[in-house]
């Protein structure tokens, strides 16, 4: 087996005779010109040509249709089983002839002794990779966070791992788009929270070598410049992970921006004029180098406006969704202040399943919210508005007292987008003998929920970070 590191997230391995493909998002920008490489990939044509291609999750810094149009449409492609998902129809209509769905714990030989085993992790439906071949395994962890039970499973199943990849650096607009009425309500994550995961991840797998990854991006759009100085950079993790090196004994950190290979013939070959050592001048040289393209991403996104029926559709739909789990949002407004050129402000009332607009600011609410309308009309028509999250274009302020429902109602959102809080999705067979399959991960997050409930919200640092022991 070789491997070489492409982009971000997107591993390029070869054995037997094959190659696969991870993760290819090759395009950017990409979550409303939010994200962009840091630094850009690098490939040669001749990647388009794999044999097989394997998508982790449906993020699109990891499922990006740009990038999939560009492989032959009789490339087969290999997805998680989920035990609810959308994948393999939106990979049917970019045309994919050869589409598989692994289920979680199985394995796919794609030569004799090259195979590769999907391991489901997470609500939210992310996965892990293992690919083992002529003796070498690679375990890819990308953005997923295993909970005990599944780190018990690794390391019996897994005793010798050679390689882990997994990200190290903040990816969600919490907390650096966060703010608070009251400091006593902030959840005690930062950018320390995601390289002491990366640390315990290692502690877990115990490999011979330990690469950052997936975390190879920086934001040029202007309303999100400056969460560029919140970003962990490889060189960064590097020191951390040596700082406490006692914990790893058994592994080394090896740095592998874009371009970096390893063969077991030659060991490794690291594209050293790739690596981003000062992530904030990086992203303000890159700026500069794609002003005309940032422009005319702001010109088009200031003539879009948000229509009042598409945000109230979005959330009636969701109403529905949870009219059993109301219970639960109770005493749970977001206020949406909103420029259609007017200033207006949009009230969801979570509790009453009510939505309401406004000339005047409202006296009572629990979220306030600022996005852009283009961001949020795109998000809602598309249901996939919590991935404004991820894309760090909105503002959130909390008011006292209520970081715990927000939170609650912001999972439940992923929830609904991802179709778990359809009864018809989740009496079907394929989500009872999905969950069967993983029901120890079902145990691992009723126990955490049971602690949340007990112990409040420092408790919720391990959802975040998973961090828990194993």
């Amino acid at each position: 087996m070789d491997f070489s590191i492409v982009s971000h997230a997107c591993l390029d391995i070869k054995a037997r005779g094959k190659r696969l493909i991870i993760d290819p998002w090759l395009n950017e920008p990409t979550y409303w010109s939010s994200w962009w490489h840091a630094p850009p990939p690098v490939f040669e044509p001749d990647l388009f040509g794999a044999d097989y291609i394997y998508i982790t999750h449906w993020h699109f810094d990891h499922f990006d249709p740009r990038t999939l149009k560009k492989f032959a449409k009789t490339t087969t492609v290999i997805v998680p089983r989920f035990p609810i998902s959308g994948l393999r129809e939106q990979l049917a209509d970019i045309g994919f002839e050869r589409i598989v769905e692994l289920p979680h714990g199985k394995s796919v030989e794609l030569a004799p002794g090259f195979s590769l085993t999907s391991y489901q992790i997470s609500f939210q439906d992310d996965s892990v990779a293992v690919v083992e071949a002529d003796g070498t395994v690679l375990v890819d962890l990308n953005d997923a966070k295993p909970l005990p039970s599944t780190w018990r499973t690794f390391r019996r199943k897994y005793p010798k791992v050679d390689f882990i990849l997994r990200s190290h650096s903040p990816a969600w607009s919490y907390p650096t788009r966060y703010t608070f009425e009251d400091p006593a309500d902030r959840l005690p994550v930062d950018a320390r929270t995601y390289m002491e995961a990366f640390v315990a991840a290692a502690q877990q797998m115990r490999p011979r070598y330990a690469i950052p990854f997936a975390s190879g991006i920086c934001h040029l759009h202007r309303e999100v410049r400056d969460e560029n100085r919140f970003l962990v950079s490889g060189p960064e993790m590097k020191e951390y992970f040596e700082a406490n090196a006692s914990r790893v004994p058994s592994a080394s950190l090896v740095l592998m921006p874009p371009g970096s290979r390893w063969s077991p013939e030659s060991g490794f070959t690291i594209a050293e004029d790739g690596m981003v050592v000062d992530m904030v001048g990086y992203a303000e040289q890159r700026a500069i180098e794609e002003n005309e393209r940032l422009e005319k991403v702001y010109r088009s996104e200031g003539e879009k406006q948000i229509a009042f029926d598409d945000f109230s559709n979005y959330f009636t739909k969701f109403f529905k969704a949870t009219r059993l789990l109301r219970p639960f949002m109770r005493k749970t407004r977001w206020l949406f202040t909103i420029e259609t050129p007017q200033l207006e402000h949009w009230c969801v009332d979570f509790g009453d399943s009510t939505i309401t607009r406004s000339a005047q600011m409202p006296a009572v609410y629990d979220s306030a919210i600022t996005v852009s309308p283009a961001v949020l009309s795109a998000s809602l028509r598309n249901t996939v508005f919590t991935n404004v999250d991820i894309s760090k274009r909105w503002r959130v302020h909390i008011k006292r007292g209520s970081a715990m429902r927000h939170f609650i109602v912001t999972n439940l959102l992923l929830l609904f987008e991802a179709e778990y809080l359809s009864p018809k999705k989740l009496l079907s067979w394929r989500f009872l003998t999905g969950y069967l399959r993983r029901l120890p991960e079902v145990l691992d997050y009723a126990q955490m929920a049971f602690r949340t409930a007990t112990q409040g919200k420092d408790s919720l640092v391990k959802a975040v970070t998973s961090i828990a022991e194993g």
